[in-house]
This record gives structure tokens, C-alpha cells and sequence, in this order.
């Protein structure tokens, strides 16, 4: 009795025949072909070679960075470490190069965040941002807070700006005792003021100055109903902004009527 033939199917029953296709997906070892055990270590799949460490030595530094520029960008390229190496004794600094570049610590004294490649002479100076003043003493708490409106339209307290009709970000706040703040909030700006020429000839800003208009959060009205002077500007700036033909902005979002806000009292002036 002869054998029943099937075509090569991964999907047949027969045992003998799926021995058969299993068969025919190893590799054929006459076209040559090499076994995962006889292959060799780096044709091997996931295996990685790795490359052989750099040799470095204070004699090879010396000669090829003779300046402390070039010995600070060359560690900077290997290992993303920038050092201090000017003023120091010249054997010290090949050292600190040395023990960087071989990955041991340093005394972070000689670490800078600062680019090596970025010559400091070049850089355009720049006024650093004055602290936000302090708040109000005489203000309330801040828990004490009932509404809190944002104007978009008010003018900027820099001349310079003004001209151009800059307007700043203030913010209102009354609380329940009836006083009222003030705080320009921002927008902070970054101008250049005067002109030099770079060492290439460029014309570029002498430095960058911050045009900075926040005030913190200062008193408009006090609790005892008196005005600061420039809480006496500012109502009646918000006055002159009109939301219909009798109210104002004043009114109607910063003085707004207390007792909207507590309508529990009205209801039960009691609990």
C-alpha cells in the first residue's frame, strides 16, 4: 500500500509530512552554508564589538593643545564636560584633562556650564531682571479675595513704549473688606540699547535691557475707603471705559455691589 502524498502544507495532519516541511526550512548545509555555532562572533545577531578605549596621556595632550582654548574644546567634543582651565598651574590643567577625559571625578570648582567654543568678549551684555516689588502691607489677605478682573488696555508706564501705544496686563482685585489692588503684570521685553561694531566690523547692540512694567500687587483702595494716588489714576482710567451708556468698567467689574456676592445673607442674614 503506497503512502498518501500531500503537497508541502504547513496545515496537514499527516505527522510524517509536517517532519517533511519542517525539514525543508532548515538551512541546506551543501550550498555551504554555516551553522549559528560556526559563525563567527561579530556576524552573530545582537552581538556588538566593543571598539577599544582611546589611550590618552599628558604627553599626547600637551602636543596636540598647546593653549588652554584648544585643551577646554578638545574635552569638551570627548566627554560634554566644560573645565576651568585658565590661571591654573599648566602641569594641573593637563591633569584635570587627563582625569576627565578617562572619566574620573574632578573638583566641580573646575566645571563650568559655560560653552568653550563661545568667547565671552563677543557676547552682547545683557541688565539682568529686577525682583517683583514686594506687596502691599496694608492689603488683606489673599483668602479674603471676592473677584478678581484682568484690562488689557491699560497703557504702559514706560514713555518710551507708551509712544508706541503699548498697553500692559493689569489685574484688579477686591476683597470683601472693600479694599481694592492693583498689579501690572507683565508683558516683559528685551530691547537692545546703543550700537558697536564687532571685531568683524558688524554693527550690533551695545547690551539688552529689559523694559520690565510689573509692580506687584498694590493698593488701590484700602479697607478704610481711601485712595492711593495712583489708585485715584487708575478709577478714574477705568471710569472712562465705558461698558454701556451708564455703567463703566469700574462699576461694573472692579466696585462691583458686595452684596451680589452673598445672596445666602440676604436670604438668611441669621446663619
Amino acid at each position: 500500500m503506497t503512502k498518501k502524498s500531500y503537497k508541502t502544507d504547513v496545515w496537514v495532519d499527516d505527522p510524517d509530512q509536517l517532519d517533511s516541511v519542517a525539514n525543508s526550512l532548515l538551512p541546506n548545509n551543501d550550498q555551504g552554508i554555516e551553522s549559528a555555532q560556526e559563525l563567527p562572533s561579530h556576524t552573530k545577531a545582537g552581538v556588538q564589538i566593543p571598539l577599544p578605549k582611546p589611550r590618552y596621556s599628558l604627553e599626547g595632550l600637551r602636543a596636540d593643545f598647546p593653549t588652554s582654548r584648544e585643551l577646554q574644546q578638545f574635552v569638551y567634543d570627548e566627554t560634554g564636560v566644560s573645565l576651568k582651565l585658565f590661571g591654573l598651574d599648566p602641569e594641573y590643567k593637563y591633569e584635570l584633562a587627563l582625569r576627565t577625559l578617562i572619566g574620573d571625578s574632578v573638583d566641580t570648582q573646575h566645571v563650568t556650564d559655560q560653552n568653550p567654543y563661545v568667547d565671552n568678549t563677543e557676547l552682547i551684555p545683557e541688565d539682568p531682571i529686577k525682583p517683583i516689588p514686594d506687596r502691599d502691607p496694608r492689603l488683606p489677605k489673599d483668602s479674603k479675595v471676592l473677584c478678581i478682573y484682568h484690562d488689557m488696555t491699560v497703557p504702559h508706564p514706560d514713555r518710551n513704549m507708551r509712544a508706541l501705544d503699548a498697553k500692559v496686563i493689569c489685574q484688579f482685585k477686591t476683597y470683601e473688606n472693600g479694599a481694592i489692588s492693583y498689579e501690572i503684570m507683565g508683558p516683559l521685553e528685551k530691547h537692545a540699547e546703543g550700537e558697536k561694531l564687532d571685531k568683524y566690523g558688524r554693527a550690533r547692540p551695545a547690551k539688552f535691557v529689559w523694559v520690565d512694567p510689573r509692580t506687584g500687587e498694590q493698593g488701590l483702595r484700602y479697607a478704610d475707603g481711601s485712595y492711593s494716588q495712583m489708585g485715584q489714576r487708575l478709577r478714574t482710567l477705568m471710569e472712562s471705559k465705558r461698558v454701556n451708556a451708564q455703567k463703566s468698567v469700574w462699576s461694573t467689574w472692579i466696585d462691583r455691589d458686595f452684596t451680589q456676592f452673598n445672596q445666602d445673607r440676604i436670604e438668611n442674614p441669621w446663619d
